[in-house]
């Protein structure tokens, strides 16, 4: 082999992973879909989603599955071709026993023999059993990726409502830090008031009690921001965890939600892709199972040197060669071959039975996410509307204030309810953000706002 055919050979060899490499990076970005994530117009989801791409394990393993699934097929495709092997015998026999045959006698004897041949064989793929076994496993590897798309789409979604819930987990804990000094002050000014003789003495325990209650909401809080921190580390995959730093609840933005959504969604969800994969490989595995009930043919030859001697062992009279055809069939296995049969078919039965099942499932969850984000988005809008009518009234306590009008005792309470009715606008914002991601999820990790004819199926 010249040097300028061995540079070619490693050149292709380097081309080719290369191009795998780059196909795998491309799936990785295409599951990832970054564009919806960018709707959201925050950086650190954005560097975030990047580090769970590169560190989380559950999408290692889901790839890794992938990958094995990739070896699977080849070993599917290597049964298509022929086989050559060799099978070489060296021995010696030191002393033999006196052979017989009839009336001829071979008396013991020593002598070497070295048998050096090439064996080749291949089944003749008449009935498309092997093809129907490679078409199987193929099938086999569209599924697990599918699996690993949904490990992609559950993962980041997981992470992402976690990322919203800390954003306004952070900024209930700043609401109720203000509220608890607030409600502390209104307590200390409600027993000046009852040590005045100016109220009685159920109002200050009152007061001391919702200042307890405030304490225990806050440490609630405080215990559910820790419990968040530590599930998104693990999704993050660190070992060496940092406080996790979010975007300001000021500063995030929402997502629109259509009124309604084709039902042809359905068609990007990992789960109806699986099973629509998993009935056609249900179909090529009861080809197979057909195709081994009939008659086998194998072509076999061998070509190669039996030698007595070193001296002669490439010699042409020791040269050997055959070629034949041997048909095979089981005339009798107990029905076992019959039995897999069935079992195939009837595994191909189930399988319709569970994609009839998963369109079902899936309307429902696309429905019952659309229903609860648009649910989420009126009472954000409410939310707002509360808010800014309750702010409005709190500017106008804050000028009676100013002005005298108003005691120091009643702005308290006017601010108070204030941070109490921002509360609920907080929340409900967080919580329609977490709706459509959970929507994103449900459509199969694309962008619902395209619509159905506007997203290119080779895009998912």
């Amino acid at each position: 082999m010249t040097i300028k055919r061995i540079v070619s050979l490693l050149l292709s060899v380097f081309i080719t992973s290369q191009l795998v490499y780059a196909a795998e990076i491309d799936c990785r970005m295409m599951y990832t879909n970054m564009d919806w994530w960018n709707k959201y117009q925050d950086e650190k989801l954005a560097e975030y989603i990047q580090q769970i791409v590169n560190n989380n394990q559950d999408l290692k393993i889901a790839h890794i599955r992938t990958q094995e699934a990739q070896e699977a097929v080849k070993i599917a495709v290597a049964n298509q071709l022929p086989y050559i092997g060799f099978d070489g015998t060296a021995q010696r026999t030191f002393h033999s026993s006196d052979n017989e045959y009839g009336s001829m006698m071979i008396p013991s004897y020593k002598q070497s023999q070295f048998i050096l041949p090439l064996t080749a064989s291949y089944e003749i793929d008449i009935w498309g059993k092997n093809l129907n076994n490679k078409r199987s496993a193929k099938k086999s590897l569209d599924i697990i990726k599918e699996d690993e798309r949904a490990a992609y789409i559950s993962t980041i979604s997981n992470f992402a409502a976690d990322y919203f819930n800390l954003i306004k987990t952070k900024k209930l804990i700043s609401n109720y830090q203000k509220m608890f000094e607030i409600q502390t002050e209104i307590a200390e000014m409600s027993e000046l008031k009852y040590n005045w003789g100016l109220c009685g003495y159920t109002e200050v325990l009152s007061e001391r009690q919702a200042v307890s209650q405030i304490k225990n909401h806050l440490n609630n809080l405080k215990e559910f921001e820790d419990l968040l921190k530590n599930q998104m580390i693990v999704i993050l995959g660190s070992r060496t965890p940092s406080d996790i730093e979010v975007n300001s609840f000021e500063n995030v933005s929402v997502v629109e939600v259509p009124q309604e959504l084709n039902g042809a969604f359905i068609q990007y969800r990992p789960d109806y892709q699986k099973m629509q994969l998993n009935v056609e490989k249900k179909g090529f595995d009861v080809k197979s199972a057909r195709a081994s009930l009939l008659p086998a043919f194998t072509i076999f030859g061998t070509i190669g040197y039996n030698a007595y001697q070193t001296g002669k062992m490439f010699t042409p009279s020791t040269f050997m060669s055959q070629a034949g055809i041997s048909p095979n069939i089981d005339l009798f296995t107990g029905g076992a071959k019959m039995a897999l049969f069935r079992i195939s078919k009837l595994g191909l039965k189930e399988a319709l039975e569970q994609y009839e099942k998963v369109v079902l499932i899936s309307m429902q969850e696309i429905n019952d996410s659309l229903t609860s984000a648009k649910l989420m988005k009126e009472n954000y809008t409410n939310g707002t509307e509360i808010y800014n009518n309750q702010k409005h009234k709190f500017e106008l306590a804050a000028q009676k204030f100013d002005i005298g009008a108003m005691s120091r005792l009643e702005y308290l309470k006017h601010e108070k309810e204030l941070l109490q009715v921002e509360e609920e606008e907080i929340s409900s914002k967080i919580d329609y953000i977490v709706a459509t991601i959970n929507l994103y999820k449900a459509v199969g990790g694309v962008d619902y706002l395209k619509g159905a004819a506007g997203i290119v199926k080779e895009d998912v």
